[in-house]
């Protein structure tokens, strides 16, 4: 960025040389620094000709204009035009030889080696298999279809008869197949009770509902009514150790890592990481040993056809790398692929089966060569926390997150109370000191506070409540019987798979909560309620209600006008001329390129309300518009606590985080939801509100 900086004006846009962007689009220097930080530099920029200097190595003095003839869409990324094709294809078969287990009857190596001596035409200086690599590299770079993909190829060897090349996208796959790693597909019980494998695998009906697998009676077709896609993880990460370059990457948090006091720039600057290694040192002793996170949510593949179908990805993230390559797409490794069209709930780990036993079999370690060092060694591989939403933690955990005990910090006396609809989540006036003066005051919730905060369950107190569901199965067949009410102290209603891993009980952090989930979510209850939006707002009339409850905010309460009730007007709503100014800021708002979504398309044909907000639309609402667009249309208190909060997620999302600064935060937390308790009615705080704290 030295570099740059002398070369073009600081107000001058430039092509951002990152492995994500590849010289293909103009960005500030800002957003390009930020970028080649988190994604690194693209490898084969090793000469910077967009950036000043020549192609012979001499500095271009006059690069004002560089870049004014480049399209927006020039393919420069892919700056392979002048290296041979076959350069890196020995470089790939060798660390698939190295990958493959030895002695084995069908060699993939063998297969891939006789392919490699087939000539794309008669005296071509490129073979097939390189040319068809090289194809399906373009296709995956520049997101072409299947289909186009076959129509390319069939004129290709229409222009081209000479040429032996495939004539579809699948008989291209057919060739490198041997390169990649492929899925195996599980049947599974139309009611989830179990997977045809191991034993089962040749059974036609469940043995527990009795229905059958597959979707025609008699079985004839033998077309499965339910497929579990599952990637085996185990030759993925030898795949890592097989290759030179990645297993040197794997061992960076060890060997490279620079940690800085008071810092949190990766995993491994965290205190998990740190008790991990401190309760099993034989595993972080050496540094090939691979740390994993699982994340899962639901999606739908149907997009907005069908809104009610919903598949389930699980996919398992190395931690050992860089920070830049640690949270790259490339580096995500997608384990299992959950069919819907529900989800899966607590049958969810009757689908995790085949992944726990790969996680068994890695924590025993396996045999196998670093490709660095040039040695055998034993790897070992741990999960080491998961990332999810707020939903899914009860799917994946078994958690309960529903009524009195959602909450995972809140064990023992929760925060929850109920009012007149519904559970919510007040009294945060428990988290501030004994001395505070705010505990006395009775206008939060008619109360005065004198209890401490909640407390969590010890080991011990957590693996009795999960020996009270440990007999809870799975399955959904009509035979099954609705559970009796648990233990009015139950927090877990069912024991997840993951705690059948030897280390998952002694984990500092077993589950992460997606922080844009419960930043959507607050955002969307703050726009809602103040602008009034119809189905989204808090400010309902059982929320008048429970104000009239608790005896407080008597300004709030529902005016009878004789026959009729009506809604007096709250400080945190809007009219409709103020309505217009807010949507008319949001308007005019600009972003840089790349930064966040046009924010007028999200706004009405009224112009009196927002529709359609993203989760990454939320996430820069509430932590840098909010704050500026509420100042002058509500009142001083509200629109500071809300930048405030704003400020407290902004901190939290940070790229490095100042470990001073968290816990300044930790403290700062608890007052600020107690300013929103003052603004807002008890109805306005549900559990992602709460699960701040977490």
């Amino acid at each position: 960025m030295k570099f740059v900086s002398e070369k073009f004006p600081n107000d001058e846009d430039i092509l951002c040389p990152c492995r994500r962007c590849l010289n293909r689009v103009h960005r500030n220097k800002g957003v390009v620094q930020d970028h080649l930080y988190i994604h690194g530099m693209t490898s084969t920029y090793d000469q910077w000709i967009h950036h000043g200097e020549a192609l012979d190595g001499r500095i271009i003095e006059n690069a004002d204009h560089l870049n004014e003839h480049i399209p927006f869409n020039e393919d420069v990324g892919m700056n392979e035009d002048e290296e041979d094709l076959d350069d890196r294809i020995p470089d790939m078969v060798k660390e698939l030889f190295i990958a493959e287990e030895q002695g084995a009857e069908n060699s993939m190596f063998a297969a891939i080696l006789e392919e490699m001596k087939e000539e794309l035409f008669p005296g071509a200086a490129v073979t097939r298999f390189s040319f068809v690599v090289k194809l399906l590299h373009i296709k995956s770079f520049y997101r072409i279809s299947n289909a186009a993909f076959t129509a390319i190829l069939k004129l290709l060897s229409l222009a081209f008869p000479a040429c032996s090349l495939p004539t579809s996208y699948d008989e291209a796959k057919k060739l490198i197949r041997a390169l990649g790693l492929g899925y195996d597909t599980i049947h599974v019980c139309p009611n989830n009770c179990v997977l045809f494998r191991k034993g089962l695998a040749k059974h036609d009906n469940c043995p527990v509902c009795g229905e059958s697998r597959w979707k025609d009676a008699d079985g004839r077709k033998q077309i499965p009514q339910k497929v579990l896609r599952h990637f085996p993880l185990v030759p993925r990460l030898k795949r890592i150790v097989a290759s030179k370059k990645t297993a040197e990457e794997a061992q960076w948090h060890k060997l490279k890592r620079k940690p800085v006091e008071n810092e949190l720039s990766h995993p491994a600057d965290g205190e998990a990481w740190k008790e991990f290694d401190r309760k099993y040192e034989w595993f972080a002793k050496d540094a090939r040993n691979i740390r994993l996170g699982l994340a899962t949510d639901g999606f739908n593949p149907f997009g907005k056809m069908n809104s009610s179908y919903s598949m389930w990805p699980v996919f398992v993230v190395p931690y050992n790398f860089p920070p830049w390559i640690c949270m790259d797409e490339s580096n995500f490794m997608m384990s299992l692929l959950i069919p819907g069209p529900e989800c899966p709930g607590k049958d969810f780990d009757v689908f995790l089966e085949p992944l726990v036993e790969e996680l068994l079999t890695l924590w025993a370690g396996l045999e196998t060569k670093d490709a660095f060092s040039g040695k055998e060694f034993k790897l070992h591989a741990a999960v080491i926390w998961c990332i999810h939403d707020y939903p899914a933690l009860s799917t994946l955990s078994g958690r309960v997150t529903k009524g009195y005990y959602a909450c995972v910090r809140c064990d023992k006396n929760p925060c929850s109370r109920r009012i007149r609809n519904k559970i919510c989540y007040i009294g945060h006036r428990r988290f501030l000191p004994r001395d505070h003066p705010w505990r006395t005051k009775k206008y939060f919730d008619g109360q005065t506070e004198k209890r401490d905060k909640p407390e969590e369950f010890s080991i011990d107190e957590m693996m009795q409540q999960l020996e009270r569901v440990k007999d809870v199965r799975p399955g959904k067949h009509p035979g099954s019987k609705k559970r009796k009410r648990e233990a009015e102290d139950q927090c877990w209603k069912r024991r997840s798979r993951l705690w059948d891993l030897p280390y998952w009980e002694n984990l500092k952090l077993r589950h992460n909560l997606d922080i844009m989930h419960i930043e959507k979510n607050i955002c969307d209850y703050i726009i809602g309620t103040f602008l009034g939006i119809v189905g989204k707002s808090k400010d309902t009339i059982n929320a008048r209600l429970d104000l009239e409850d608790m005896g407080i905010r008597q300004n709030l309460h529902l005016c009878r006008h004789g026959d009729s009730y009506c809604l007096p007007h709250a400080p945190y709503t809007i009219s409709k001329t103020q309505k217009l100014a807010f949507c008319e800021f949001l308007r005019s708002v600009k972003f840089p390129d790349g930064y966040a979504s046009n924010l007028a398309t999200h706004v009405s044909v009224d112009a009196c309300n927002l529709q359609g907000l993203k989760t990454h639309d939320c996430h820069i609402l509430l932590q840098r518009i909010l704050p500026a667009a509420l100042r002058g249309l509500m009142p001083k208190e509200i629109y500071e606590a809300i930048a405030e909060l704003g400020n407290f997620f902004q901190q939290l999302c940070a790229k490095t985080l100042k470990v001073d600064v968290l816990h300044r935060m930790k403290e700062e937390i608890p007052i600020i939801l107690c300013k929103l308790e003052k603004i807002f009615h008890p109805s306005f705080f549900l559990t992602l509100h709460h699960t701040i704290f977490d």
